[in-house]
C-alpha cells in the first residue's frame, strides 16, 4: 500500500481537476432557486451558468476558462507530519493536474509576468488540530472576482452598521466585474494578514450554513440583504441576486483596531477536498449537477440582431445599449500581455500582426483545447485591465471589443469619438461559449501562451451592447436598487 505521501501528489490532482469541472451542487441549486425568482435577463443568465454547469461536468472541462490560483487548505492532526515535502508534492499534484484536465496555466511572476507554465506554487496554507488525520481542500480562486476584494482597516467607532456599509460599498464598486451572483467571504478582526486568510477561509465553509453565533448569523443576513438591495443582479445585467450567500469569520483584534477584509467569489464557488484516515484518502464528494436535457437558452424574448462580421458602420450606428446580438465571423483574441505588445508595436510604428480595421477584440484567455477539440473553455476576461491601451488600438480602426464588466469613463468616450461599440458575454460560462468557436488559429506572440493572439470563428456568439456608439452605458441603466439598507 502506497504511504500517505506517495499518495499526496495523486490525489491533489484530481481534487485540482474535480474543482474545475464540478460545480459544488449546493451552489447549483442556490442559482437554481435564483433562477425561478429572477425575470428576463437576470432569468436568461442563471439559465445560461446551469446549462454552462452541467455542459462542464458532462465534458470534463473547465467552468470557466480562468482556472484559478489554487489556495490550499490542510488541517492537520497530531499523527500527521507536515515538512518541506508536503508542499513540493502537493504541488506537483497541482502540475499534473492542470496537464493531465487541460486546465490553463494562470500563475506567474508578478514583475516579469513570465508564466510558471504549470499553475505552481499554491498559496499554502496549515492548521494544526486535535483531531487525527489530514483534510486537505482546494479553492481555485480566479482572478475576476478576487480583484475585486479589499482589505480595509477601520476604526472600532465603526462598529457592525460600519462593516455592513463598507462591504456594500466594495460590492456597488464591483459591479459586474466579480461575475455575480456569487459568495462574499468576510474576515474579521486578527490583524492585516489574518482578517485576510479569515475572508478566505470563509468561502470554505459549506454552501448556505450561517455562523454557529447568533449575532454573527444576523450580520451574514445583514449583509446579503443589504447587498441584494443594490439591484446589481446576475453579471450586473439587473436582477434581485447580486449575491447568493455570505459567510463571516472572526478572530480577536488589538483594542485599537476594527481590521475588516472583504473576498468576493464568483458564480463559479469551485473547491473540493479529501481526509486522510486510517491509511486511506476518501474523497468528500456529493453527486454531480443534473445532467443537461439538450435543450437550448432561448434567446427569442430579447430579440436578438444576428449580425455577420465584420460589423459595417452603418450597422454600429443602429446598436444600441441593451440590444442583444449573435455574431457570426471573425474575431481576434488579446488578454493583457498581447495588448501590451501591440500597443509597443504602435508606438515603435511598426507593423501589426494582423490588420485590426473594423475587426472585434474579444478578451479571452482560453483553457487548452482537449484531443479533437476546437478550443477548451472560453468565457470572457475582465475588461478595465485593458483601458490603458484601448484608445491606442481603437486608433488603428478597430470595430468594437468583448469582454465583461465595466469600462472607464475615459475609453467609453474614446469609443463615442471612433464609433466603436464595447459588448459582454457571459463571464464564467467557458463551457458554454467554446461551443459556439467553430476554429481557432494561433496568430501572434506563441510565447504567451494563453495570452497569446488566436483567430477565432464564431457562430451564433452571444453578446448584449454595453456601451453603444453614443456612449450610453447599459450597466448604468440596467441597475434598479430594490431598497434602501
Amino acid at each position: 500500500m502506497k504511504s500517505f505521501k506517495e499518495q499526496l501528489s495523486e490525489i491533489t490532482s484530481e481534487l485540482v481537476q474535480r474543482a474545475n469541472f464540478f460545480l459544488p451542487p449546493d451552489v447549483y441549486n442556490a442559482i437554481e432557486e435564483a433562477s425561478v425568482s429572477e425575470h428576463g435577463i437576470a432569468k436568461a443568465i442563471l439559465s445560461i451558468l446551469l446549462a454552462n454547469a452541467r455542459l462542464a461536468s458532462e465534458n470534463k472541462m473547465p467552468i470557466c476558462q480562468d482556472t484559478g490560483i489554487d489556495a490550499v487548505f490542510l488541517e492537520a492532526g497530531p499523527d500527521i507530519c507536515i515538512d518541506h515535502q508536503t508542499k513540493e508534492l502537493i504541488d506537483q499534484g497541482i502540475a499534473r493536474g492542470t496537464a493531465d484536465g487541460f486546465l490553463r496555466a494562470s500563475v506567474c511572476d508578478p514583475i516579469t509576468r513570465q508564466n510558471t507554465r504549470d499553475n505552481t506554487p499554491s498559496v499554502f496554507h496549515v492548521k494544526h488540530v486535535s483531531k487525527p488525520g489530514l483534510r486537505l481542500k482546494i479553492l481555485p480562486k480566479g482572478c475576476g472576482s478576487e480583484n475585486m476584494s479589499a482589505l480595509l482597516m477601520l476604526p472600532p467607532s465603526k462598529g457592525v452598521n460600519g462593516i455592513i456599509e463598507a462591504i456594500i460599498n466594495q460590492v456597488q464598486k464591483a459591479g459586474p466585474n466579480a461575475c455575480p451572483p456569487g459568495i462574499i467571504g468576510v474576515g474579521i478582526g486578527g490583524t492585516l494578514e489574518q482578517a485576510a486568510l479569515l475572508s478566505k477561509e470563509a468561502l470554505l465553509r459549506p454552501f448556505g450554513v450561517f455562523h454557529q453565533r447568533q449575532d454573527i448569523a444576523s450580520l451574514e443576513q445583514r449583509i446579503i440583504k443589504g447587498v441584494n438591495a443594490l439591484g446589481i443582479g446576475p453579471h450586473g445585467f439587473g436582477g434581485a441576486h447580486t449575491t447568493l450567500h455570505a459567510a463571516v469569520e472572526l478572530f480577536p483584534c488589538h483594542i485599537a483596531s476594527l481590521p475588516l477584509a472583504i473576498n468576493l467569489q464568483c458564480h463559479a464557488a469551485r473547491t473540493a477536498e479529501a481526509v486522510w484516515r486510517s491509511d486511506k484518502w476518501t474523497l468528500i464528494s456529493e453527486e454531480k449537477p443534473p445532467k443537461d436535457t439538450g435543450a437550448e437558452i432561448d434567446f427569442s424574448n430579447f430579440l436578438p440582431t444576428r449580425l455577420t462580421l465584420p460589423i459595417s458602420e452603418e450597422i454600429s450606428l443602429k446598436l444600441k445599449a441593451g440590444d442583444w446580438a449573435l455574431l457570426n465571423g471573425t474575431v481576434f483574441t488579446a488578454r493583457d500581455q498581447t495588448h501590451r505588445r501591440l500597443c509597443e508595436l504602435i508606438e515603435r510604428n511598426m507593423p501589426l500582426p494582423v490588420d485590426l480595421r473594423d475587426a472585434l477584440i474579444y478578451y479571452v484567455g482560453p483553457s487548452p483545447a482537449k484531443p479533437g477539440a476546437v478550443i477548451g473553455s472560453a468565457g470572457p476576461t475582465t475588461s478595465y485591465r485593458m483601458d490603458a491601451y484601448t484608445p491606442k488600438l481603437l486608433s488603428k480602426g478597430i470595430r468594437g471589443t468583448i469582454g465583461k464588466g465595466k469600462r472607464s469613463p475615459e475609453v467609453i468616450k474614446a469609443m463615442a469619438s471612433q464609433k466603436a461599440l464595447y459588448f459582454a458575454t457571459i463571464g464564467g460560462a467557458g463551457a458554454y461559449l467554446a461551443r459556439c468557436i467553430k476554429s481557432c488559429e494561433l496568430v501572434a506572440f506563441p510565447e504567451l501562451g494563453t495570452e497569446a493572439m488566436y483567430r477565432l470563428d464564431l457562430e451564433n456568439f452571444p453578446v448584449i451592447v454595453i456601451n453603444d456608439i453614443n456612449g450610453n452605458d447599459f450597466y448604468e441603466n440596467a441597475r434598479k436598487p430594490i431598497g434602501i439598507f
